[in-house]
């Protein structure tokens, strides 16, 4: 479990350049989805794309290393679309992205999990009871697709009484299906003893006890995450997911909820089935330092925690009393509102004319917390009130300047008076700085050599407080024989909202790779950002109550082909 936006790993770039001239009957690699959609650590996956991977030779670039895949020179006949994945042994379990790529093009950037547990394929039919496919516990996950309109999906499990069964679906938050899954637990009767729709955004987990000795059935169906006016189950063969069933160790979420590398102890882990030597674990921190993956060869998941700019400190009982929590800023703290109607009180002091950064991550973090947070003076008198910044945002945010020299009280709470053991948060308060972000209008982009230039348009997004910064944008990694002026984005020219790159390139030049687009604050330097990008195809926009933004990575990518 995760969210997207904090657990990518470090990119592994590289380039492979084509001679032309005799492919211009080629076909791209066209790929919407990979089934199976992941593997185990340390075996050898074979894997099938859903449209073609294009005319040989094709290449793959993968945003980390670990993974070696092999597509076949001549694949045998009916094999055209399949190709192996083979995962060292010392991958690290996560979320990786394949692009493949041959002399006329790339296609969309794809996902694929590594896990710890054996894994093992959905076999039709399983639709009844009686047909239910058995899996055999303690552990697997089970690579499965929702076919078609209408179809339901049901396993079969054998579980003593007092056994903690956890069956948890991966499929529109990590890999992009375009469904909003549905898990059941029946008895053998086919009654109905749990259900659950969204536990991470759409994707659901039921944490199922037994009651008696007995054999159990998991049925899982869906409906489309774009909602529609069908009455019916939905299904397609985009309609990919992997499900975990496990009455092993899995965890929920860690305390505290981020890393700071100063911190050599290990974090605390909150699950289920947890034995003793699995209660507590060091993070690992990748080469990029954007997050820390918590995990071990006997958990049945995996989570990856965001760093933090200060060491994390946890909640005490003294968020309880009148008082509150002491606090010395800066400061970023996790906490939970582990009963309904529960306010969690911390106090703190600041000068006149501090300007702070007050942030509480639940929401996008996967947990259902819908932050509500108050401000008082050390009299009492209520300075602020933050519920949600915008529509559909349930993180709370507030830059706030301090009014008077003296201690101040935050209460954090849920808005509708909600709490459990998922209602963690991490909240920062932190001095206010001003900052910015880019993004790229696609993901991946053409240009043909010697001809017209390639305009790419990039959004720049000045955070609040305003960036009034210029800012320099530019094109890392070209290839010898392509040029892009850098462009500077002004604050007085209509905002520094937008820039607009023109890259060429001479005819001669060949190339396939990523292609990185980078923004640099001109007066300080130390503020740099690589733009995003909407990876298009998959997981798409969902207009509802409590929405996920559109998956957006850093992975774009350049083709630039001879005429």
């Amino acid at each position: 479990m995760f969210s997207t936006a904090q657990i990518l790993p470090a990119v592994l770039a590289f380039s492979v350049v084509f001679d032309l001239s005799a492919t211009t009957s080629a076909a791209p690699p066209s790929v919407n989805y990979l089934s199976p959609a992941g593997g185990q650590v340390g075996q050898k996956v074979d894997v099938s794309v859903d449209k073609t991977l294009g005319t040989q030779p094709v290449s793959v670039w993968t945003s980390a290393p670990g993974l070696k895949v092999e597509i076949p020179a001549k694949p045998a006949k009916g094999k055209e679309k399949q190709f192996s994945i083979h995962i060292d042994p010392a991958t690290k379990p996560g979320l990786y992205w394949l692009r493949f790529h041959n002399a006329e093009g790339a296609s969309g950037i794809r996902p694929f999990l590594v896990g710890t547990l054996t894994e093992q394929a959905e076999v039709e039919p399983n639709e009844k009871l009686s047909d239910a496919q058995k899996v055999e516990l303690p552990s697997a996950t089970i690579n499965g697709v929702l076919a078609k309109s209408g179809d339901v999906d049901t396993y079969q499990v054998s579980l003593k009484k007092g056994q903690t069964l956890i069956a948890s679906q991966v499929a529109n938050e990590q890999l992009g299906s375009p469904m909003d899954g549905v898990l059941q637990i029946l008895n053998h009767r086919g009654t109905v003893l749990s259900q659950i729709d969204d536990t991470l955004w759409y994707d659901p987990r039921i944490v199922f006890t037994a009651p008696a000795d007995g054999t159990y059935y998991i049925r899982t169906f869906a409906f489309p995450a774009d909602a529609n006016s069908s009455i019916r189950f939905a299904g397609a063969g985009s309609y990919i997911y992997r499900l975990t069933l496990t009455t092993g160790p899995f965890v929920d979420h860690s305390l505290p909820l981020a890393w700071h590398p100063s911190t050599a102890k290990p974090v605390a882990l909150e699950g289920w089935n947890l034995p003793d030597n699995l209660k507590t674990l060091l993070p690992f921190v990748a080469d990029s330092n954007e997050s820390a993956l918590l995990s071990a060869p006997q958990l049945g998941n995996w989570l990856t925690i965001p760093m933090s700019t200060t060491p994390v400190v946890l909640e005490t009982k003294a968020t309880q009393e009148e008082k509150g929590q002491a606090l010395t800023l800066p400061t970023t703290v996790t906490g939970k509102i582990a009963e309904p109607e529960e306010i969690d009180v911390y106090r703190f002091t600041a000068k006149k004319g501090e300007k702070l950064s007050f942030k509480v991550d639940s929401h996008m973090l996967g947990y259902p917390l819908d932050t509500h947070m108050k401000l008082f003076d050390a009299k009492g008198k209520l300075l602020k009130e933050i519920d949600d910044p915008k529509r559909n945002d349930f993180d709370a945010r507030l830059d706030y300047t301090i009014p008077a020299d003296g201690e101040y009280r935050l209460d954090v709470t849920d808005r509708f008076q909600h709490g459990g053991f998922r209602y963690v948060y991490l909240m920062s308060i932190l001095p206010t700085e001003s900052d910015f972000s880019l993004q790229a209008a696609n993901e991946q982009y053409t240009l043909t050599a010697g001809d017209k230039p390639l305009e790419i348009d990039v959004t720049i997004n000045r955070q609040s407080p305003r960036f009034n910064d210029d800012i320099e944008v530019s094109l890392i990694g070209l290839p010898e024989g392509a040029t892009c002026a850098p462009v500077v984005s002004k604050v007085k020219d209509k905002g520094g909202k937008s820039v607009k790159l023109k890259l060429e390139a001479n005819k001669d030049v060949a190339f396939q790779g990523p292609l990185v687009i980078q923004g640099t604050s001109v007066k300080d330097k130390s503020k740099q950002h690589t733009a995003t990008a909407v990876i298009k195809g998959i997981s798409p926009k969902r207009n509802t109550a409590r929405p996920k933004p559109d998956l957006e990575l850093p992975h774009l990518w350049l083709t630039i082909k001879k005429k």
